[in-house]
């Protein structure tokens, strides 16, 4: 009972529900382990299905400066990572992401993760843990509101020509040599 002795209306007890639900979809994916092998988990999906992605918006570097997600990088895939230092998932997956990043930056791959953690969290994180690809924060969440994320790790693959590859909701190893001969197909091009 609220304040008074007033039962929560509809709309107080929708919204408990829908948090609840979102809290338990969340930490459901962020609990997942990495089960069975990388190739046949990811689902790529074909060129006729890949739509352009939006990935504009004004981001946080972790030192707290400005910065566009992908400025120009067209004629680039782009890896991206939505985590959170909190994540077991996330953090057992950032080492195969960080070996992919080793073969792949030079062949036009680009790393990024995002967080939507505050600047100083992610910090002291990336002091202990300071891995070769960029980290940006989005304090706003527009990233997971702009792709409906209902969990993380969420990975995204973004294709040179600008559109969406791959969405995968769940930690990977992205460094096995099946996943890493699906990159190499898809920096290639058609």
């Amino acid at each position: 009972m609220q304040k008074g002795g007033k039962r929560p209306g509809i709309k107080g007890l929708r919204a408990r529900v829908v948090l609840t639900f979102l809290g338990a979809v969340l930490f459901q994916a962020c609990t997942q382990p990495v089960q069975g092998p990388p190739e046949a988990r990811i689902e790529w999906l074909p060129e006729e299905e890949r739509r352009p992605v939006d990935l504009s918006g004004t981001f946080l570097r972790p030192d707290g400066q400005e910065t566009a997600l992908v400025g120009n990088a067209h004629g680039e895939a782009v890896f991206l990572n939505l985590w959170a230092t909190w994540c077991g998932p996330c953090l057992e997956e950032m080492p195969s992401m960080a070996a992919l990043h080793e073969k792949l930056a030079g062949k036009g791959l680009r790393m990024v993760a995002v967080s939507d953690e505050d600047p100083e969290t992610v910090r002291l994180f990336l002091e202990d843990y300071p891995y070769p690809f960029e980290v940006l924060l989005d304090p706003e969440s527009l990233l997971m509101q702009r792709f409906e994320v209902i969990g993380i790790p969420t990975t995204l693959i973004i294709d040179p020509q600008g559109r969406l590859a791959l969405l995968h909701t769940g930690a990977s190893h992205w460094d096995t040599p099946g996943v890493v001969e699906q990159f190499d197909l898809l920096l290639a091009g058609p």
